[in-house]
């Protein structure tokens, strides 16, 4: 399809949804995973998403091992350790926990490569069609089927997420990986769960006495690097946080994931939220930095499965 006749299309979509809502509601609603809504096309049309497509600080990224550079700077990312409420939310996009801006005590996380400290805004889930297929970031070229994003602001400097997410070290995410085995852990037990009563767009469930603790590996090795959202508008504003040890989720939950929809009704039976993740766009000129040390390599690490770190030596930073 040449260019003139997608804007073509696209436009008449436009025509046609502009009778029902305000141009906000219209690009929230517009945007999908596949097809000429999907990800090649988020920054074509809406001015505020030129960065899905001319940004040079994308997210998310494939990370090759061997261009990892060790920073012995790096310090290990230090998280409350108490429980939060929220509500559990069918997006049409993915499935997302929003914590309650009433909690007494705000949820935070930092230490690492963050220098403020950061307020949980949300969670997302993001899985695929196949095991072969789901994660966002990919270790070498190698994707996993889950990855579960936590996203805070940096409460230091800003009020709340939506005037972060426009500055510079406004956001930090934390992404954790989801490798298919039979321990799984209970916080993400009880978020799959609650899935169960959220099966369409739009559908939404309370949920209390999460432990974001719970949803992270016990391990203090991981990557970072300077990113961005991975939804339009793709702003690059993100300090990104992945944990090198993953989450364990059976078969059963993703199938309970595959089976939620993206459209608000069961009417849609072919609309199912699937393959909800943006490819791997280029690193260009950043760098991926990690505080795993390549000499001691834990043996039950499961990243392992796919692939074995070897740190770039000739870029160690001291």
């Amino acid at each position: 399809m040449s260019i003139c006749l997608l804007h073509h299309v696209l436009l008449t979509s436009l025509v046609i949804y502009r009778v029902a809502g305000d141009t906000k509601t219209l690009w929230s609603q517009w945007w999908t995973y596949e097809g000429i809504s999907g990800p090649d096309y988020w920054g074509l049309l809406n001015q505020d998403w030129t960065l899905c497509n001319k940004g040079q600080h994308q997210s998310p990224v494939d990370i090759n091992p061997r261009n990892l550079v060790f920073d012995p700077n790096l310090r290990p990312l230090r998280v409350d350790a108490h429980k939060i409420d929220g509500y559990l939310v069918n997006t049409g996009h993915d499935i997302t926990f929003f914590v309650n801006t009433t909690n007494p005590r705000p949820f935070a996380f930092t230490g690492g490569p963050l220098s403020y400290t950061y307020r949980v805004h949300h969670i997302k889930l993001h899985f695929g069609k196949i095991d072969l297929l789901g994660s966002e970031h990919t270790i070498g070229g190698r994707p996993f089927p889950f990855e579960l994003q936590i996203y805070g602001y940096n409460g230091e400097l800003y009020d709340n997420f939506k005037e972060a997410q426009l500055a510079s070290h406004g956001v930090a995410a934390v992404a954790v990986f989801g490798n298919i085995g039979e321990k799984i852990s209970p916080e993400l037990d009880t978020l799959i769960k609650a899935v169960n009563d959220i099966p369409y767009k739009d559908n939404s469930a309370s949920l209390a006495d999460v432990s974001i603790m719970g949803l992270i590996p016990e391990t203090h090795d991981y990557m970072t690097y300077e990113g961005s959202m991975t939804q339009p508008s793709c702003l690059e504003t993100v300090t990104w946080v992945l944990f090198n040890k993953p989450l364990t989720i059976d078969k059963q939950q993703l199938s309970t994931l595959r089976r939620l929809h993206k459209a608000v009704s069961r009417d849609s039976p072919s609309l199912l939220m699937e393959n909800n993740f943006r490819p791997p766009m280029p690193v260009n000129r950043r760098t991926i930095r990690t505080n795993i040390q390549y000499q001691k390599q834990p043996s039950s690490c499961g990243i392992q499965k796919f692939a074995f770190y070897e740190v770039n030596d000739r870029y160690r930073l001291t």
